[in-house]
């Protein structure tokens, strides 16, 4: 009998209990060092401004001379030469800095007590720091901290764009246009033999070519493996039939001259075709270096690009601005928005709950799968702790399981990949589903993490965080992290 004296755990999951706590109080001090590592950079600039007067004042000139960024290099160097750094690097630890203890003080507290990473720290700061008007950014700092408790640092770097656009929408506009007009195309090498072609570009355009060689990619992928299983049935079926191998194989032909050469599969993966197809259609337009026949080429030519928007419908109206996104990619400026939509005659609405933002029914204009179309908007990706792999690709799970009564209903329903949904069912991970779309995945070491739908990531200013004043968990005896996320309640935007 297994040893269950911890905590009911057995002995392997008493040992990972331990891990992970330990593990969790290394990445504490290891926040609470990168938090003094922030302080002292952030007092360079001073130092370099101080160094610039004692300069002047040897020079005996009287003069303050920063034009020629001595003071600033000189002490640039004695820092990287000391941390085994560039002088870039220092630079932008300075900058990085400048910003975190000066924008974002609440987050650096945070930080300095363990509760916040350095990666989620500076995901804040990055994504916050266009946000010029302070209020607003305390507003927008307050929330993401609490964001912060439940996501990774690349799940919540995308929550918090869409904050910034509910807070900012103006401003976002603004921003998206002048990033468009940084488009570019670039080259470089990467190993000898390959090089790297870099588009940037539209996030809808981006989307939209990305989407379309994935299709094309598939569907040839998907024939070569039936061409490859056919041809192999064939040749078992000949060889059976007293036919040598190599016949066997010729025999596929028939009587086409043209066919006379023997079959040869196509083993390319999936990601090698659509590398071959991107360069085949820059280089010719058409993919017409792929597929098996004539007409299977010109079916790969007519695959068009898709991309799939959400656009709130004041948006779409005029009436609003903002709010307008490619799920899993990013903003997208109103005007594309609105250009992509009017364009379109396959596209449906999604109903949402007013006070959570949840998707609660879809309604379509040509027949489909709706309650498909319904989870895939609401989850948008796998909702497994820090899983971002696209709705799209993943499996529709009932939570509880229908064999044991579990409906097929909202309520019962989310989106996990091949992946997790594989370690829901054969591991002792285990998920109960709240109201809300809220999923609550408890761990083998009975720990608890909750995942809340990315679509239900809303801002409503008539309902700002019950937080008190002043520095949470130091003023307060309120949670840190969890001071605006009630467990049953709405999420704060």
């Amino acid at each position: 009998m297994a040893d269950t004296s911890h905590g009911g755990l057995s002995p392997v999951l008493s040992d990972l209990d331990m891990l992970v706590d330990d593990l969790g109080a290394a990445r504490a001090r290891a926040a609470s060092a990168f938090a003094v590592e922030m302080h002292f950079f952030a007092g360079v600039a001073a130092l370099v401004r101080r160094r610039e007067h004692e300069r002047a004042q040897q020079a005996d000139t009287g003069a303050v001379v920063s034009a020629s960024q001595l003071a600033m290099r000189e002490i640039y160097a004695e820092i990287a030469a000391a941390l085994r750094l560039s002088e870039y690097q220092v630079a932008s630890r300075v900058n990085q800095a400048h910003v975190l203890m000066t924008r974002f003080t609440e987050t650096m507290y945070e930080v300095s007590d363990g509760n916040v990473s350095p990666q989620h720290a500076t995901t804040i700061a990055d994504v916050g720091g266009v946000i010029d008007d302070p209020d607003i950014r305390a507003e927008y700092e307050r929330y993401a901290i609490d964001l912060a408790a439940e996501l990774t640092p690349a799940q919540l770097k995308d929550a918090l764009g869409v904050l910034v656009d509910r807070l900012d929408p103006d401003g976002t506009q603004a921003r998206i246009k002048e990033a468009v007009q940084r488009r570019s195309v670039r080259k470089r090498s990467v190993e000898p033999g390959v090089g790297q072609l870099i588009i940037t570009g539209p996030t809808a355009h981006i989307e939209g070519t990305y989407n379309r060689l994935t299709d094309i990619a598939t569907e040839l992928h998907t024939q070569n493996q039936k061409d490859t299983a056919a041809a192999a049935e064939a040749t078992e079926a000949a060889v059976a039939a007293g036919a040598t191998e190599v016949d066997a194989v010729n025999s596929e032909a028939g009587d086409d001259a043209d066919a006379a050469t023997p079959f040869v599969p196509d083993e390319r993966t999936r990601a090698q075709i659509m590398a071959d197809v991107a360069l085949d259609l820059m280089l010719t337009n058409v993919p017409d270096a792929h597929g098996t026949t004539t007409e299977h080429r010109d079916a790969l030519g007519a695959i068009q690009a898709t991309v799939h928007l959400t656009i709130p419908a004041s948006t779409l109206a005029g009436t609003t601005t903002g709010g307008a996104q490619i799920p899993g990619a990013g903003l997208v400026d109103d005007d594309t928005a609105r250009h992509l939509a009017g364009g379109s005659d396959d596209w449906y609405r999604i109903f949402t709950d007013p006070a959570t933002g949840t998707p609660v029914t879809v309604d379509k204009r040509r027949p489909c799968t709706a309650m498909r179309r319904l989870l895939q908007a609401r989850d948008e990706t796998c909702r497994f702790p820090g899983c971002r792999r696209p709705a799209r690709k993943c499996d529709i799970d009932h939570t509880t399981a229908h064999a044991d009564g579990g409906p097929t209903a909202l309520c019962n329903l989310a989106c996990l990949c091949e992946r997790h949904h594989t370690v829901k069912h054969h591991t002792d991970w285990t998920v109960q589903q709240l109201p809300g779309g809220i999923l609550h995945f408890t761990s083998p070491t009975r720990r608890g993490y909750r995942t809340r739908p990315p679509a239900a990531v809303r801002f409503t200013p008539d309902r700002p965080p019950d937080r008190p004043p002043g520095r949470p968990g130091r003023d307060s005896e309120a949670p840190i992290g969890h001071t605006t996320l009630a467990p049953d309640g709405p999420v704060p935007f």
